[in-house]
């Protein structure tokens, strides 16, 4: 998941409104990836892992790229039919039509909320309530949608605009298909804090989505906030997190989280994690984590169990 300089207009562009997108120029196919192996005691099968290839190329202005990924059936739930898969994740394009306006056409990262999808990007080993609940919106494997859109240098800020299809691949009264609309606006106010509004529409489900998120970072401190709100099903789902580090390698951090739902009867669920991650050589990490959930009933909707779960995990990347 490599990214271009930080300073060039591509990643400022799209590091925060879409997700590491865009691979290093080179002459030369680009090829990189990573493995995630996870054990849980908590679980029926013991062991688990899923792999990712990523490949692109970059000419001129115009970066195409495809992320495949593989998951073995062990790993619950990610397979179809209970028999090892391996699917597209993305598959776009990126060109920069100029200094200012860069446009993304195909299949691709949900560009809403504060989380990525990939295990070498995520702050915790599972994903938090908000990234579930988008993910439940999108049918599309994993949290990704399919259309084309155009991110903006504007000012301090950057905005991107998207039109992809329906989320839940609603269709209309006709059998056409229906198309989600989508705005996202970033900003760095200032050093080390980044923020984040999105909104998207959808026919069904929890309808029309809006997230609010928040990184702030000083010295060995990272705190970050990912709000989001639905016009049904889900009244609201916050995530708060505070992560330190110990030093190079070590990383210790702690992340509470509740959902409200819509439904009348329907409690809280609230979630608290506890992650420590250390960094054993520059292309691997292992991480130890224990989540304890409280009130359940949203499962489905929110990924929180209500029982406390400890999951080893080992990420290598290439």
């Amino acid at each position: 998941m490599k990214l271009i300089n930080k300073k060039n207009l591509l990643t400022v562009t799209f590091a925060v409104a879409m997700g590491p997108v865009l691979a290093q120029a080179s002459d030369d196919a680009e090829v990189n990836g990573f493995v995630d192996i996870i054990a849980n005691s908590d679980a029926a099968v013991v062991f688990g892992a899923d792999a990712e290839v990523d490949v692109s190329k970059k000419i001129g202005s115009v970066t195409v790229r495809a992320d495949m990924d593989a998951n073995l059936a062990a790993n619950g739930g990610a397979s179809v039919g209970g028999e090892d898969s391996g699917r597209i994740e993305q598959a776009y394009f990126a060109w920069a039509a100029n200094q200012s306006v860069t446009v993304l056409g195909g299949l691709f990262n949900n560009p809403i909320g504060q989380e990525l999808e990939d295990a070498p990007d995520m702050d915790f080993t599972s994903h938090s309530v908000t990234w579930n609940i988008l993910d439940g919106q999108t049918a599309l494997y994993g949290n990704n949608v399919a259309g084309i859109a155009a991110a903006a240098v504007v000012g301090p800020a950057t905005i991107t605009l998207a039109v992809v299809d329906d989320l839940g691949l609603a269709a209309s009264t006709s059998g056409k298909g229906k198309t989600s609309t989508a705005i996202v606006v970033n900003a760095s106010p200032m050093k080390a804090l980044d923020l984040e509004l999105g909104y998207v529409t959808q026919d069904g489900q929890a309808e029309n989505v809006t997230d609010i998120n928040a990184k702030y970072s000083a010295g060995a401190f990272t705190v970050g906030l990912d709000y989001l709100i639905a016009d049904k099903v889900v009244d609201s789902a916050a995530n708060l997190w505070l992560g330190f580090d110990v030093n190079d390698k070590l990383n210790l951090k702690a992340r509470f989280e509740s959902v409200s739902f819509e439904a009348t009867g329907m409690d809280d669920s609230t979630r608290t994690t506890v992650y420590a991650t250390y960094a054993i050589n520059d292309n691997l990490s292992a991480a130890l984590e224990n989540s304890s959930g409280d009130n359940a009933s949203g499962e489905p909707v929110s990924g929180i169990v209500d029982d406390s779960i400890t999951t080893l995990e080992f990420i290598g990347t290439f």
